[in-house]
Formats: structure tokens, sequence, C-alpha cells
């Protein structure tokens, strides 16, 4: 598509710097042009779709990686959940938001869902390109925190069972025990015994304290409890 020559000059001096955001203000600067100069300028290139908005006053090519975008809005953040999952293959269901780790809270923006976590969680994760995103291990581990991120228990136990064979099983138990919820521990414990995986159970079980959990906390309770791993069984 034809660009006037104040948009090439706005394009070349974008691509030149790398960014993958940016907002107006940033335009100004980089190009030393006035607010209302760059506003027209970023209105003629969205009309000719080059750029696009991307949600809380920021701007980016029309063409960059969405997962991409969503960790450089926020930061810091990771890709995970159940989009972590889909991305590594162990799911194929397909969410409609991206969901990501991050340790402040940030509202939803533009179908980029941030789920908070506590710094002392916030580890686990790893660059794939550009991207950064959960190790399988962790993206498994974080589902089992945040269930209702990850479409339920129902799809983390799909996933788990399709993700066995590539995870580093000292890993996820690692990382099971890293973040600190008795909840998670009794999830894991109770999917790997119901997928027939049975080593280190015994090593989970001894770390499981005392009450009950919801199975999946999306749902409501069924007091079907399993005495075992203290979990009411409720999906």
């Amino acid at each position: 598509m034809q660009l006037s020559k104040l948009e090439s000059e706005m394009y070349e001096a974008l691509r030149r710097s790398s960014v993958v955001v940016f907002r107006i203000r940033d335009l100004c600067l980089l190009l030393n042009f006035s607010k209302i100069k760059a506003y027209n300028l970023v209105k003629a290139l969205k009309r000719k779709k080059i750029i696009k908005r991307v949600g809380n006053g920021f701007l980016s090519f029309a063409d960059v990686n969405e997962f991409l975008i969503a960790t450089t809005i926020n930061y810091p953040s990771y890709l995970s959940f159940w989009t972590a999952l889909n991305y590594y293959g162990f799911s194929d269901q397909t969410p409609n938001k991206i969901f990501l780790a991050t340790t402040k809270y940030t509202k939803e923006i533009n179908g980029f869902k941030y789920i908070t976590v506590s710094k002392n969680r916030f580890f686990g994760y790893t660059k794939i390109g550009d991207l950064v995103i959960a190790e399988k291990e962790k993206a498994i581990i974080d589902s089992l925190l945040f269930p209702k991120y990850s479409g339920g228990i129902k799809e983390i136990k799909r996933s788990l069972q399709s993700a066995l064979k590539e995870l580093n099983y000292e890993k996820l138990l690692n990382y099971a025990f890293k973040v600190k919820n008795k909840a998670v521990l009794r999830r894991l414990g109770f999917i790997l015994e119901s997928l027939n995986y049975k080593k280190d159970l015994k090593k989970i079980k001894d770390h499981i304290g005392k009450g009950y959990e919801l199975l999946d906390p999306g749902l409501k309770r069924k007091n079907n409890l399993n005495k075992k791993w203290l979990l009411d069984v409720n999906c």
C-alpha cells in the first residue's frame, strides 16, 4: 500500500527502533512531531491496516504476534495457564483469551487476561524466541493453582495426560512444592493417581495438610469426599 512521505518516515523510524508497542507520546519523542501530527499519522496508518490499537492507549504494528504484545504491555508477565497448555500442544482447545501470570494487578486489556500471583510464585518461565512463557512443568502447576484459567480440572487432567511423556517429572514436583499451596499438591496427586501414574505419590501425600479443598474451585460442592487426597471431587 502506498504511503505518504511522512507516513513512510514514521513507519521506518518505528521499525528501526524495534519497539513492540508504543503510544502517541512515544511517536512525538521519537520523531519530534507534535501530538496532533502524530495522531493524524496514526489515524492514517490504522486506516491502511499497518498499525492497530492493542488497548490501554497502546499501538502496535498489525503483523506483531499477539503473545508478544501481551507480555510487553504489562511487565513483568509471562504466558501461562490455558494459553501455555495450548501453545505446547497439551490442550487442543484454543482459549478465547490470552492468559498470563504477573506480579501486579492489571485489568484485562483487549483479551489479555493477567492473573496476579505473588512474587514467590513468579518463577519457572523461559524465553522461546521473543516470547516469555511458562516452562511446560510450570504451566501445569499454574493451572492447578488457578484451574478456572485453564478450562477447569477436567481440561487440566487431559492436558497433564498428554504432557506426561514430555515433562521433567522431578521439576514438576519441585515446582508443585515451591508454590507452597496444599490444594495444588492435592489436585496433582489426585490427577496423577487417576492416570495410574504412581511415582512419588507418597511424597506428595505426606504434605497435603488437613481439611478439605474443592477439586475444581470453579464448581459447586458435591460433598463427594476423597479421604486420601482430602478433596471434594466435584467434577
